[in-house]
């Protein structure tokens, strides 16, 4: 039986062209098949969609007192669900994008759409930690502080995992020949671990996290310091200052 599928982004990026947001949400269109139907910053969604006008203008409508903004989307057909969070000035928390996938598009026939839109956030959103698996094990990834503290630790080693120019050269030579790994022209590095998620043993992903670093990896246990296994959000945001086309 099929189970929901979910891709994450986290991106150190500033998020605030209203172009890039109606590039990527016209992209993800594309890439599905289908239409956005509805986007809002309720849930239940109830504001209706249309990326042929500029829905980018909605996503970065920061009110002049608001600093973050949390937006939830639904697909027609498919009934894909987009959830963006975002920062008009990035302090503590990154930016993030997720992807929810039901259960009925995770089966091998229908698996190149989600590595394709796997591919377009990365391409477009300057992430410095992407990942794509099954709900269930991503769920099952034990922090070590209540939420995820992005500047402690990364959550874990997916089917798909993608690590921008940053974490690429953090961990360098370690992921040297890992079968499945990809390089990109941007210094990033993308890590299939199978045809579907479904079909990789849990064991591998725990082979690739003890080969990278176990602690840079949640795995429950006490906090750990920031920027000691992971690097800082104020390092990543510097990193990709300096990135090409910032």
């Amino acid at each position: 039986m099929s189970k929901e599928l979910w891709i994450s982004h986290h991106s150190a990026a500033r998020w605030l062209d209203a172009g890039q947001w109606n590039h990527y949400l016209r992209s993800l269109e594309e890439v599905l098949g289908d239409r956005l139907v509805k986007l809002d910053t309720n849930d239940p969604i109830r504001r209706r969609a249309d990326t042929l006008k500029s829905e980018g203008d909605f996503v970065v409508a920061f009110k002049p007192k608001e600093d973050s903004r949390w937006l939830f989307g639904s697909f027609e057909r498919t009934k894909v669900q987009l959830e963006i969070r975002h920062f008009k000035t990035l302090g503590s928390w990154e930016n993030s994008i997720t992807v929810k996938f039901p259960g009925g598009m995770t089966a091998v026939a229908d698996i190149s759409r989600v590595r394709r839109a796997f591919d377009l956030g990365n391409q477009l959103m300057r992430p410095f930690y992407s990942l794509a698996d099954l709900k269930e094990v991503i769920c099952s990834r034990n922090p070590s502080t209540p939420s995820l503290d992005i500047s402690r630790e990364l959550l874990g080693v997916f089917w798909l995992t993608h690590f921008g120019p940053a974490y690429r050269r953090f961990f360098g030579e370690k992921l040297d020949g890992i079968p499945g790994l990809e390089l990109d022209s941007e210094g990033g590095a993308t890590l299939q671990l199978g045809d579907a998620p479904a079909q990789v043993d849990n064991a591998k992903r725990e082979e690739i996290m003890r080969r990278l670093g176990p602690a840079s990896f949640a795995n429950g246990g006490s906090p750990k310091e920031r920027g000691q296994f992971a690097l800082t959000l104020k390092q990543l945001a510097d990193s990709d200052l300096q990135a090409p086309g910032a």
